[in-house]
Protein backbone atom coordinates (compact mmCIF):
# COMPACT_ATOMS: atom_id res chain seq x y z
CA UNK A 1 0.00 0.00 0.00
CA UNK A 2 1.15 3.29 -1.19
CA UNK A 3 1.12 6.01 1.74
CA UNK A 4 0.40 9.56 -0.30
CA UNK A 5 2.06 11.30 2.51
CA UNK A 6 5.60 10.32 1.63
CA UNK A 7 4.98 11.49 -2.37
CA UNK A 8 3.91 15.18 -0.76
CA UNK A 9 6.98 17.92 -1.98
CA UNK A 10 8.07 15.46 -4.98
CA UNK A 11 5.68 16.41 -7.71
CA UNK A 12 6.35 20.13 -8.64
CA UNK A 13 3.64 20.65 -11.74
CA UNK A 14 2.24 19.24 -14.71
CA UNK A 15 4.61 20.62 -17.17
CA UNK A 16 3.20 18.87 -20.55
CA UNK A 17 0.62 17.01 -22.31
CA UNK A 18 2.29 15.16 -25.28
CA UNK A 19 0.55 14.30 -28.36
CA UNK A 20 1.55 11.69 -31.29
CA UNK A 21 0.71 13.25 -34.49
CA UNK A 22 1.49 12.36 -38.31
CA UNK A 23 2.55 15.87 -39.09
CA UNK A 24 3.68 18.13 -36.77
CA UNK A 25 2.66 21.03 -39.42
CA UNK A 26 -1.12 19.54 -40.04
CA UNK A 27 -1.58 19.39 -36.00
CA UNK A 28 -0.44 22.85 -35.62
CA UNK A 29 -3.20 24.01 -37.27
CA UNK A 30 -5.37 23.16 -34.42
CA UNK A 31 -3.26 23.24 -31.75
CA UNK A 32 -1.47 26.82 -32.50
CA UNK A 33 -3.56 28.49 -35.23
CA UNK A 34 -6.94 27.38 -33.71
CA UNK A 35 -6.23 27.29 -29.90
CA UNK A 36 -3.75 29.90 -29.86
CA UNK A 37 -0.69 27.93 -28.82
CA UNK A 38 2.12 30.05 -29.14
CA UNK A 39 5.82 27.82 -30.37
CA UNK A 40 8.14 28.21 -27.12
CA UNK A 41 10.71 25.31 -28.49
CA UNK A 42 11.00 22.12 -30.59
CA UNK A 43 13.65 20.05 -32.31
CA UNK A 44 14.59 17.08 -33.74
CA UNK A 45 16.16 14.02 -31.70
CA UNK A 46 18.05 11.94 -34.63
CA UNK A 47 19.14 9.37 -32.75
CA UNK A 48 15.96 8.81 -31.81
CA UNK A 49 14.21 8.81 -34.78
CA UNK A 50 11.61 11.95 -33.90
CA UNK A 51 10.77 15.75 -33.07
CA UNK A 52 8.59 17.49 -31.24
CA UNK A 53 7.50 21.17 -30.89
CA UNK A 54 5.74 23.00 -28.13
CA UNK A 55 2.96 25.34 -27.69
CA UNK A 56 2.51 27.13 -24.75
CA UNK A 57 -1.23 28.68 -23.51
CA UNK A 58 -2.12 31.84 -21.84
CA UNK A 59 -2.51 29.95 -18.09
CA UNK A 60 1.34 28.53 -19.18
CA UNK A 61 0.38 24.77 -19.83
CA UNK A 62 1.70 23.50 -22.88
CA UNK A 63 1.44 20.49 -25.53
CA UNK A 64 4.06 18.79 -27.17
CA UNK A 65 3.31 17.44 -30.09
CA UNK A 66 5.40 14.34 -31.15
CA UNK A 67 5.87 13.19 -34.89
CA UNK A 68 8.01 10.56 -36.39
CA UNK A 69 11.04 11.07 -38.75
CA UNK A 70 11.74 7.42 -39.08
CA UNK A 71 9.25 4.13 -39.56
CA UNK A 72 12.04 2.29 -36.52
CA UNK A 73 11.19 5.32 -33.92
CA UNK A 74 9.44 4.47 -31.18
CA UNK A 75 6.80 7.46 -32.18
CA UNK A 76 6.21 5.60 -35.80
CA UNK A 77 5.85 2.44 -33.62
CA UNK A 78 2.87 4.32 -31.28
CA UNK A 79 1.01 5.41 -34.16
CA UNK A 80 0.98 1.85 -35.70
CA UNK A 81 -0.64 0.59 -33.29
CA UNK A 82 -2.67 3.31 -31.54
CA UNK A 83 -3.08 6.18 -33.90
CA UNK A 84 -3.11 9.68 -33.76
CA UNK A 85 -3.58 10.76 -29.69
CA UNK A 86 -2.33 11.39 -26.35
CA UNK A 87 1.54 9.66 -25.33
CA UNK A 88 2.19 10.74 -22.26
CA UNK A 89 2.01 12.86 -19.68
CA UNK A 90 4.89 15.18 -17.99
CA UNK A 91 5.65 16.13 -14.23
CA UNK A 92 8.26 18.13 -13.39
CA UNK A 93 9.75 16.74 -10.32
CA UNK A 94 12.00 17.41 -7.16
CA UNK A 95 14.05 14.67 -5.89
CA UNK A 96 13.94 12.35 -9.06
CA UNK A 97 15.97 9.01 -7.72
CA UNK A 98 14.05 8.86 -4.46
CA UNK A 99 11.03 9.43 -6.17
CA UNK A 100 11.83 6.66 -8.06
CA UNK A 101 12.81 4.08 -5.25
CA UNK A 102 9.38 4.63 -3.59
CA UNK A 103 7.46 4.57 -6.67
CA UNK A 104 9.25 0.75 -6.92
CA UNK A 105 8.60 -0.11 -3.19
CA UNK A 106 5.29 0.69 -3.98
CA UNK A 107 4.60 -1.62 -6.70
CA UNK A 108 5.32 1.11 -9.89
CA UNK A 109 6.40 -0.18 -13.02
CA UNK A 110 9.58 2.28 -14.07
CA UNK A 111 10.46 2.02 -17.62
CA UNK A 112 13.30 4.64 -19.32
CA UNK A 113 15.40 5.92 -16.36
CA UNK A 114 18.18 8.56 -17.55
CA UNK A 115 20.07 10.21 -14.87
CA UNK A 116 23.12 11.48 -16.94
CA UNK A 117 22.53 15.09 -17.74
CA UNK A 118 21.31 17.01 -14.68
CA UNK A 119 19.59 19.57 -16.89
CA UNK A 120 17.40 17.27 -18.15
CA UNK A 121 16.69 13.81 -15.80
CA UNK A 122 14.00 11.62 -16.41
CA UNK A 123 11.77 8.54 -15.79
CA UNK A 124 8.45 6.82 -16.77
CA UNK A 125 6.00 5.22 -14.95
CA UNK A 126 4.68 2.31 -17.00
CA UNK A 127 1.49 2.40 -19.10
CA UNK A 128 0.92 -0.89 -17.20
CA UNK A 129 0.89 1.01 -13.78
CA UNK A 130 -0.31 4.41 -14.95
CA UNK A 131 -4.12 3.25 -16.28
CA UNK A 132 -2.73 3.27 -19.96
CA UNK A 133 -1.18 6.23 -19.86
CA UNK A 134 3.09 7.21 -19.86
CA UNK A 135 3.94 9.11 -17.23
CA UNK A 136 7.50 11.12 -17.48
CA UNK A 137 9.01 12.11 -14.73
CA UNK A 138 11.35 15.08 -15.41
CA UNK A 139 14.07 16.92 -12.88
CA UNK A 140 16.25 19.76 -14.00
CA UNK A 141 18.81 20.27 -11.40
CA UNK A 142 20.56 23.89 -10.68
CA UNK A 143 23.41 24.66 -13.30
CA UNK A 144 26.79 24.06 -11.18
CA UNK A 145 29.23 26.97 -10.88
Amino acid sequence: MIDAAEFKGHIVRLDHTAHAVRSIEAAAKLYRDVLGGVRVYGRSIDDEGFRFEQFQYPNGSKIELLEPLREDSFIASFLRSRGEGLHHLTFMVVGLEELVAKLKRGGHRIVGEDYRDPAWREAFISPRSAHGTIVQLAESLPAQG
